[in-house]
């Protein structure tokens, strides 16, 4: 018995330190997503029989959690070997918060064996190019890309996109298949100018709905100012006779903030003439007089601004109003409103009152002579309405108070007889005198030749002194206010005539100089525009055929530079100039055979203002120095608080330099006593 009892402890024993083999047949991948599977052929030998558990445990930085457990029996039947495939899912369900760098135990008996390491990881990576970021109110968007889990497979999911908006938020969704996505939406039209924070996130979800894997990419767009609409503002829409109109206009963007930008602002009475046109700041007043007799009517304004355009009206009031003068006893009432005066004066003499009925149309005055017992009184002059219109003293003389009009007083003198006498007297001194010298002939005979001659001017020059002749051109230019054509940048020459007054007035060959040069720039086929003192000539593609036009405008400023500079060396009547280059843009078109254009920017008065500094050279503004760089050698001046760019060196053409040393070649050879071309 107690040889039985050993044998079973002694077997006992083997079979407990019985040790196994665990190989690991294919190692893990080296990344993996939630959602998928991690498949791992292993196989168990034994040398002899034996069984037990295989147990498996995930392990990733620090945590574990046991994933399943699997009875292997180990006998002769299969050679005391065994191949399972453990199968670990990647659900929250199966392996809970655990993520990271990972490995996997396996134990069978006392035999432990851990895979490779692996990252177990829930991220997607978005990609996609964003080519702009700068958009219009309206404009629509197209967002593509690639969408890739970290393991490097494409993902499929759902795509959202959301663009943070105070006023509302933008939110699309689409969907992510084999890992692109195309998704678009479109800008608010009413959407404010600004930048804004654009949330683009791509996701999977699992069978329970809960998301396993996603990424997300956060961007800026810029949503810029588009002028939507020109306001026009009037400080008062009733503008009094006598005070000046004040009139601005505001750019507005899509939400109506306002933007910074120049406009064209026109006046116009009621015949449509007009009366002031002016380039302004937007949000900058434009004053204009009216003068204090301008009849009530409405006027309008028309403004033009980067292609947009408005119109408004505005009334100048009835304005009915008289002014007193007061000169010894005579009492001066002139009529200083703008509608005739129908009303009724009262005028207070000492304590007592005289109403005095008064019709006067615009500007006119009438005289009334006051009277009353010899003395000094108190005088004050009042409306019906009460206003005052003047006080002071005079002293007075006559039988009563009475105000009557002057003329009566003259014809009551006229009626004595000792008047009509005195009167006669003289007359017939006077004819006796004249009888006496010639002098009536003499007289009436230069009336007559002055006469004579002034009406012989008119008749043989067929015009005033006063009158002048414009200027001819092939190529006309016109400004306009508004107008549907080619957006495009052109150059521009401006001349401005600092004495054109004078020059108009001489006959010393000024003017034959201007048309001169308005000849040769007819030939470079730039049109002429005439604004008061100022020549402009602006070379268009419309006219030139090209869009580089700012060496010939160069060219141009020096032809007409030389040719008054030379007009000043022997004429008596000089010229005072100034010339100035300028680059920038017009809107134009070609209605027959002139250019019509409306300028945008400071085109045209950066013009003006340059070649108003400029003294008897040629000055260039900022963005025709930078095209004639390669040409020209500048030097930055600031004159006027102005920064402008004088002419130190052109340089030369190569043409011109060839022919120049031709020349020069010539006149050596011919020096030397040999001509090249004989």
């Amino acid at each position: 018995m107690r040889k039985i009892i050993t044998l079973l402890v002694f077997a006992i024993f083997l079979t407990s330190v019985v040790s196994a083999d665990i190989l690991i047949q294919q190692q893990p991948e080296t990344s993996y997503n939630l959602g998928e599977v991690v498949s791992i052929p292993v196989k168990v030998i034994e040398n002899s029989a034996a069984s037990g558990t295989l147990n498996t445990e995930l392990l990733c930085e620090g945590s574990s959690r046991s994933i399943s457990q699997g009875l292997i029996w180990l006998n002769s039947e299969n050679s005391y070997q065994e191949t399972k495939t453990l199968i670990i899912p990647l659900e929250r369900e199966f392996i809970g918060e655990l993520n990271g760098e990972c490995e996997v135990r396996i134990s069978f008996k006392n035999e432990i064996i851990l895979t490779s390491k692996f990252t177990i990881s829930n991220l997607i990576n978005i990609d996609f190019p964003m080519d702009k970021v700068e958009f219009k109110p309206g404009e629509n968007i197209i967002v593509k890309g690639k969408a890739t889990k970290n393991n490097g497979k494409s993902a499929n999911g759902v795509i959202e996109l959301s663009v943070i908006n105070d006023v509302k938020d933008i939110n699309v969704m689409d969907s992510v298949k084999d890992g692109y996505f195309s998704i678009n939406f479109s800008i608010p039209k009413d959407m404010p100018a600004g930048q804004y924070l654009t949330k683009v996130k791509v996701y999977e979800k699992d069978s329970e709905g809960q998301i396993t894997n996603n990424g997300f990419v956060d961007y800026n767009i810029l949503v810029v100012q588009v002028p939507t609409n020109l306001e026009i503002v009037f400080e008062n829409k009733e503008v009094e006779p006598g005070t000046n109109l004040k009139v601005k206009t505001i750019l507005h963007d899509q939400t109506g903030e306002p933007i910074e930008s120049n406009s064209i602002i026109t006046i116009k009475n009621a015949n449509n003439k007009i009366l002031e046109q002016a380039e302004k700041p937007t949000n900058e007043f434009l004053e204009y007089p009216v003068v204090y007799n301008q009849p009530p009517e409405n006027w309008t304004v028309f403004a033009v601004s980067t292609q947009l355009t408005s119109e408004s009206n505005f009334h100048i009031k009835e304005k009915k109003d008289v002014k007193a003068e007061l000169i010894n006893k005579t009492l001066i009432v002139t009529n200083v409103g703008n509608v005739p005066y129908n009303d009724t004066l009262v005028i207070k003499i000492g304590e007592q009152f005289v109403s005095l009925n008064i019709t006067l149309g615009v500007d006119e005055s009438e005289k009334f002579v006051m009277s009353a017992p010899d003395g000094q009184y108190e005088i004050e002059v009042t409306t019906a309405q009460g206003e005052n219109k003047i006080s002071g003293n005079a002293i007075l003389t006559g039988d009563s108070i009475d105000v009557r009009k002057a003329a009566e007083g003259v014809a009551n003198f006229a009626r004595h007889p000792i008047v009509w006498i005195f009167i006669v007297a003289i007359l017939g001194f006077m004819a006796f005198i004249v009888y006496r010298k010639g002098y009536q002939k003499s007289f009436i005979g230069y009336i007559k030749t002055k006469y004579k001659k002034k009406d012989t001017f008119q008749q043989l020059t067929g015009k005033k002194k006063e009158e002048t002749t414009p200027f001819n051109s092939k190529n006309k230019a016109e400004l306009s206010l508004s107008i549907k054509g080619e957006k495009q940048n052109v150059s521009l020459v401006c001349v401005h005539i600092k004495n054109m007054k004078d020059i108009e007035d001489s006959k010393n060959g000024a003017k034959e100089t201007l048309q001169k040069i308005i000849s040769t720039a007819d030939e470079d086929k730039a049109s002429l525009y005439e604004n008061q003192d100022n020549l402009f000539f602006i070379f268009s593609s419309i006219t030139t055929r090209t869009f580089k036009n700012e060496k010939t405008a160069l060219r141009l400023a020096q032809k007409i530079n030389e040719t008054l500079t030379e007009h000043n060396k022997l004429a008596k009547q000089k010229i005072e100039f100034g010339i100035s280059l300028n680059y920038g843009t017009i809107v134009g078109k070609r209605e027959k055979d002139v250019l019509k254009f409306m300028s945008m920017g400071t085109l045209i008065t950066g013009a003006k203002k340059i070649a108003s500094i400029a003294d008897k050279e040629i000055l260039l503004g900022e963005k025709i120095k930078e095209k004639l760089m390669t040409d020209v050698k500048t030097e930055k001046q600031i004159r006027n608080n102005v920064a402008v760019y004088s002419i130190k060196n052109v340089r030369k053409e190569p043409e011109e330099k060839s022919k120049k040393f031709l020349n020069e070649f010539v006149k050596r050879m011919d020096k030397g006593g040999k001509n090249l071309f004989e």
